[in-house]
Formats: C-alpha cells, sequence, structure tokens
C-alpha cells in the first residue's frame, strides 16, 4: 500500500516460500532432437533431419592373440592435481548473457550481471524488505498520483559524473521509445503518458509523467491510484542510463571499457561463451561496505560440469548453472553437501504454453487433454527429484495473492479425463492425431522435465510428440520473431513451448498481466480473452485486499482452466549449493546483489 505524505526509508514484506529455474531468427528453424522417449506402447516417432552433426563412436577391434602380453605394472603415485586458489567470488551461470543493455534485457542471467554494475532507487533484501540504495526517501500525494522521491547525492558512476535525476528520467523513456522495442516497456503503463508514447500515439516524452524536478528530486506521476506501484520501484524499469555514453558507442555501449556503472562493481571483461569478470567500482558510494573485489562468472552449461567443480573447491556457489537432478539423493544425504543445499524463497513458475493458433492446439479440447495428462508430482518426485517443489495446475504460486491448489483451479492429472477430453476433439485413443512439435531451451533440467511430459502424452493420449531444442539466447529470438503477428504465430511450427517465469515482484500483477495477459509480448500463445482484460483492469485499480485476490483467482481460471493457453508444472524456488563460510544473501525477487556478500 502507498503511503500518504509520509518518508519511507523501508518497506516490510512478507519473504515468499515458492521455487524456482528459470529460469522468463537464429537459424531458419531451431536445432531438431527427436528423442525417443520409454512408453509401455509402439510410439510412432517421425525424426525431423536438418543437418548432418559429427558423431563420435566407439570402434572395437578384435586384437590378434599373439600380440597380448601380460604385464605386470607397479603404479606410481600420484599426487591429485592441486586444487585451484580462487581469487574474488566464482559463481557460475548456465548460458551466455543475451545482453547487457539495461532497456533490453528480460531474462534472471542478463540481469544477475547487469544488477551488479547498475542500481536503481531502491532494492530487495534477503527477508523480503525494500531498502532505498540510489533513493535516499519518498513520498506520496493525498490522492495516490504522485511519487516524489529523493536521490542519493553522493552517487556517481564509474567515470566520475555525478547520478542525477535525469539519468532516471533518460532510462524510463529510453525504454519506452518505440523505436528501443523494449518488452518491459508495458510494465511502465501505469505511469501517465506512457502507454500513448510507447504505441506511438504521442511523439514528445514531456508528456510522460517521469520528470526531473530539480538534479536530486524524481517525480513520477500515475494515470490512476495503482496498489503494487511501490512493490515495482526497485526493479529495473527504473534502472539510470547515460545516453551519451549509448550515443557514443552504439551497439558497443554495453562491452567493458565502455559499460559505466553507478553500482557496486564494473565490467571488467566478457569473453563471449566463456567468462564474464567484475571488479569493484571504486566510485561507488558503498564501496566501503563492498567486501568482494572481484567476481568471476564461467558460463558452464553442463550442470554436471558445475557441481564437479563446486566439489572440487573450484566454484563458491552452484549459481545458475545448478546441478543435475539424479544428484539430489547424493547431495541431500552427503554429510557436507547436505548442509551447503539452500532451498530459498523464489516465486514463480515453471510452464508450458500452448500455439493456440496452430492444429492441433488450436482446438481447446485438445488442450484440456493435454494438461489433464501431466502428473506434475510424479516429475518432481521421480524425473527432478525435488519433492519440495509445488505441483502448480494454476500460474499464481505459494504465499502469493490469489494462490490456487491443484483440485481448486486448472486440470490436475487425470489420464481417463485426458483421454475423454481427446475421443472428444476427434482423436480416440490418438488415432489421427498430427505429430506434436514441443520446443524448449537447451539446459540439463528442461530436458529431463520436457521428456517427462512428452513420454506422458504419448503413454496416457497415445499420441507422437516432436522435441525441438536450441539455446537460451537463440530460443527467445525464435520465438519472438514467431510473436509479431497472429498469422506468423499461426504460421510458426510450434504447438507447445517451455518457459519460466521468476517474479520481479511480489504482486500477482507481475505474472497474470505483465506476462499471460493476450497483449503480453512475454507470452506466445496467440489466446484472447475479454473477461482476462477486464479483471486485469479492475484488479489495477483496487485497493481492497479481498477484492483484488478475487479478480486475480477467477482471471487465473481463465487462462490454465477456461481456455488452457498455458499448462504450469511447478512452482520455483532458489535450489543452489553455497559454500561453508560465504556470508550469502539471495532476495525472493530479482538477482543476488554480490555487494551484500562475502567470503571467508
Amino acid at each position: 500500500m502507498f503511503t500518504d505524505k509520509k518518508c519511507m526509508t523501508l518497506i516490510a514484506l512478507v519473504a515468499m516460500i515458492a521455487t524456482i529455474l528459470a529460469a522468463c531468427a537464429p537459424p531458419a528453424t531451431p536445432e531438431v532432437i527427436v528423442k525417443e522417449v520409454p512408453v509401455e506402447k509402439k510410439v510412432v516417432e517421425t525424426v525431423v533431419v536438418e543437418k548432418e552433426v559429427p558423431v563420435e563412436k566407439e570402434v572395437v577391434k578384435e586384437v590378434p592373440k599373439e600380440v597380448i602380453k601380460e604385464v605386470v605394472v607397479t603404479p606410481t603415485p600420484v599426487p591429485p592435481p592441486p586444487k585451484k586458489k580462487l581469487e574474488g567470488l566464482w559463481y557460475p551461470i548456465g548460458t551466455e548473457p543475451p545482453t547487457l543493455d539495461i532497456q533490453l534485457a528480460t531474462d534472471t542471467t542478463s540481469h544477475l550481471i547487469i544488477h551488479q554494475c547498475i542500481e536503481g532507487l531502491f532494492e530487495y533484501r534477503g527477508d523480503g524488505s525494500i531498502e532505498p540504495t540510489g533513493a535516499t526517501a519518498y513520498e506520496v500525494s493525498d490522492d495516490g498520483l504522485i511519487y516524489t522521491i529523493t536521490l542519493r547525492k553522493e552517487a556517481v558512476w564509474s567515470d566520475g559524473v555525478p547520478v542525477i535525476a535525469q539519468h532516471y528520467v533518460d532510462g524510463v523513456i529510453r525504454l519506452l521509445k518505440p523505436e528501443t522495442a523494449a518488452e518491459y516497456a508495458w510494465l511502465m503503463y501505469d505511469i501517465e503518458g506512457a502507454e500513448e508514447f510507447n504505441i506511438g500515439e504521442t511523439d514528445d516524452p514531456a508528456l510522460v509523467g517521469v520528470k526531473a524536478l530539480d538534479d536530486y528530486t524524481l517525480e513520477v506521476k500515475l494515470k490512476a491510484p495503482t496498489p503494487y506501484f511501490e512493490t515495482v520501484l526497485p526493479f529495473s524499469t527504473f534502472y539510470p542510463v547515460r545516453l551519451d555514453i549509448v550515443e557514443k558507442y552504439g551497439d558497443k555501449w554495453t562491452e567493458p571499457g565502455n559499460y559505466v556503472s553507478n553500482g557496486a562493481y564494473l565490467l571488467d571483461y566478457w569473453e563471449h561463451e566463456a567468462e564474464v569478470g567484475l571488479v569493484k567500482n571504486p566510485t561507488y558510494w558503498g564501496a566501503a561496505n563492498v567486501k568482494i573485489e572481484k567476481i568471476t562468472i564461467p558460463i558452464i552449461r553442463e550442470s554436471a560440469t558445475a557441481l564437479a567443480l563446486y566439489e572440487n573447491d573450484e566454484l563458491h556457489a552452484s549459481g545458475e548453472a545448478g546441478f543435475p537432478s539424479e544428484e539430489i539423493p547424493r547431495i541431500t544425504t552427503d554429510p557436507v553437501l547436505s548442509k551447503e543445499l539452500r532451498i530459498l524463497p523464489r516465486p514463480g513458475v515453471y510452464y508450458i504454453g500452448l500455439n493456440t493458433l496452430r492444429e492441433p492446439t488450436d482446438n481447446l479440447l485438445v488442450r484440456k487433454a493435454l494438461a489433464s495428462a501431466i502428473d506434475r508430482v510424479s516429475i518432481n518426485i521421480n524425473v527432478v527429484q525435488r519433492p519440495w517443489q509445488t505441483a502448480l495446475c494454476c500460474t499464481t504460486p505459494p504465499k502469493i495473492l490469489g494462490y490456487q491448489e491443484c483440485g481448486t483451479c486448472g486440470y490436475d492429472f487425470d489420464p481417463k479425463k485426458a483421454q475423454a477430453y481427446l475421443a472428444e476433439a476427434g482423436y480416440p485413443d490418438g488415432e489421427g492425431f498430427p505429430v506434436l512439435s514441443f520446443w524448449f531451451n537447451r539446459a540439463d533440467y528442461n530436458e529431463d522435465v520436457i521428456e517427462a511430459v512428452a513420454a506422458m502424452w504419448e503413454k496416457h493420449l497415445g499420441i507422437s510428440v516432436e522435441l525441438r531444442t536450441n539455446e537460451w539466447a537463440v530460443y527467445l529470438d525464435y520465438l519472438d520473431q514467431c510473436n509479431n503477428t497472429k498469422e506468423d504465430l499461426a504460421a510458426c511450427e510450434f504447438n507447445a513451448y517451455r518457459m519460466g517465469w521468476v517474479m520481479d515482484y511480489g504482486d500477482p500483477q507481475n505474472q497474470l498481466e505483465v506476462v499471460f495477459a493476450p497483449r503480453s509480448t512475454f507470452q506466445y500463445t496467440g489466446w484472447e480473452n475479454a473477461r482476462f482484460d477486464e479483471l486485469m483492469d479492475l484488479a489495477r485499480s483496487e485497493f481492497d485486499t479481498d477484492k483484488r485476490e478475487a479478480y486475480y483467482m477467477e482471471a487465473d481460471k481463465i487462462l490454465c482452466e477456461d481456455e488452457v493457453s498455458i499448462i504450469p508444472i511447478h512452482g520455483y524456488e532458489r535450489n543452489t549449493l553455497v559454500r561453508t563460510g560465504v556470508k550469502f544473501e539471495y532476495p525472493p525477487f530479482g538477482a543476488p546483489n554480490f555487494a551484500y556478500w562475502a567470503l571467508p
């Protein structure tokens, strides 16, 4: 809730308990991987070959007996290689960051790095509270429309330029400019004039309700009182930007040597596809409290490799690279690893989106059948071996306003109903059903989950599923290109896609409206529903918590039950290993801030 005429220095929020994994045109089509999934009956498998891939084969040769000699060797003891002495914090990510552009980044990997270099107005802390960082306080007008934010006068950029209110204004305006094509622009539509400017109805940035009253006073004017707006203030859509740097270096402004920071760290180097290096920013206003001088962020795509390096003391945390699901039983019983396993709040949803414009997923009964044929509990327990994860049949995670358990919203696992829906759709026992094309981004965890879902669909519905995968940045690019128009989406060769969303702030609006609303650029389903849109409008201006919750619960049922454009699988939490002695802090929303970490 907003506070009338009262300076805010800290807003307490309840820390959420939920689960995570991101989770959230390349080649003409993505790389095609068609995998044989074990089922109880014969499955017709369609193989799509895109290009020749060299395959290493084990060659076994018969050795003539006469050349075989018995040799007894006394091995010389060889000491194990010395463990790497780590300088600074070593924290891995699982993929190349798609971009370090402050206004264009939408994924957790990019935001992890940006968040160390760029400081916004406020910051989520580990307990879910919000504290001032680039700002020192704010006031809200009696009518709830005007936020007046006081900035920190000692804040400077890494090149010595003071951080002023105009830099925050420039960040919002750049986000909203149509030519920027920023997907998060939509999140700023609560600001007066923001939507009209973003869609090109106006071209005067002065008509947008973000103004620098002086160098250290920022004013944000809303078009209507907004109950969740305080929770948005820490988000990256309010990050400042230096337009002089962007104009000077063009597309290269995010490269080391060009990238200026107002946060705790500087971008030291970026070896694309290999490693990112950060060093402490000596000009940061809070530098005296930053304990870690250097951060090395290796890009480790295989979670098994990340775990091996962690166990060899070559990483301080498993980080965003994670660890294999099959290793969890060992981790949870190992006397050391079990104590270093951290299961922390990070509300979000891991889900499957369905292309409602492409046959056969344009049929609602087919979508109901697919949703009813997934055993989410089995996936959590037997596939990814995380029994603590919450199975979700609607999108809102536990501890967030509007959460509904499976059985009360969406479609729980029911093979008989699934078969009945499919038969009613005209495909009894899967007869005549075309091959279902299912896309996902390459990662060990995704492969485990998506192959399990495909096996369940094949087993319980008698259909064939083709799996296609690609690297994260390429995957996002291809989905985005499919999403330009309804015609493009209908023509795109996917029926289902995997995605995950971890919440940026603690309000259900951040998922239901920002991600899943029909007009959102973050979903690729092509769905439309007038009542859903109406409910989002009602919730946006409703300060009565019970009424807002009722609106969001109804909207979630429309999304996952009435229309089934989304099939949720599970909630998120942060599952990570952090070495004993490392002082760490993970907020429930957003990336960790390494300025709060310390090494033993």
